[in-house]
């Protein structure tokens, strides 16, 4: 597996501009700097296996666990695209962030993706979340959009994201209200 950028210490609460440049660095190193960017292939570069599956817990949307040199990623298969792509680049997050060093896995629930994080919660919840949005959204590729399409809307379709999740994301680049 072929991981990128440094090995945070786990346990240590990491700052958003810290998540940012790992998330933009692991996308250069992958060559995968560009728009949209697809998780899956980022995941299939670095050695974690991407499926989808059954959960008999309809609130689950995804999981991702690391033994020894596996690791895998599963996702809901009903899920919507976009909410499939957030949640593959979340569970990135988890493995690139908390998982480089031990064996483990998260569980994520609906809750986690949506809300954690959002009113300054901290923790490897928020952090995933914030890896997902900086990976599917870079802040700079953001910003050389934004001026000429001014469309949240038409942001998300060019970045493959859902509308919520570019809203919440131009809106915490400061570029909406």
């Amino acid at each position: 597996m072929r991981l990128s950028c440094a090995i945070f210490k786990q346990g240590a609460v990491m700052k958003k501009s810290e998540i940012e440049d790992f998330a933009r660095q692991t996308l250069k190193d992958h060559n995968m700097y560009s728009i949209p960017v697809d998780p899956v292939v980022l995941a299939n570069k670095i050695g974690v296996r991407v499926s989808n599956a059954v959960f008999s817990d309809p609130t689950l949307a995804g999981m991702v666990a690391k033994r020894g040199d596996q690791s895998s990623i599963l996702v809901k298969d009903d899920d919507a695209l976009n909410r499939k792509r957030f949640t593959v680049a979340h569970e990135l997050g988890h493995m690139l962030l908390h998982l480089q060093i031990d064996d483990g896995e998260f569980i994520d629930n609906i809750d986690h993706l949506r809300t954690t994080g959002l009113n300054g919660n901290h923790g490897p919840e928020a952090e995933a979340n914030q890896f997902a949005a900086a990976l599917l959204m870079d802040s700079e590729l953001i910003k050389q959009c934004w001026p000429a399409v001014q469309s949240s809307d038409s942001m998300a379709d060019i970045f493959k994201v859902s509308q919520e999740a570019m809203e919440i994301r131009l809106n915490n680049l400061g570029l909406v209200e």
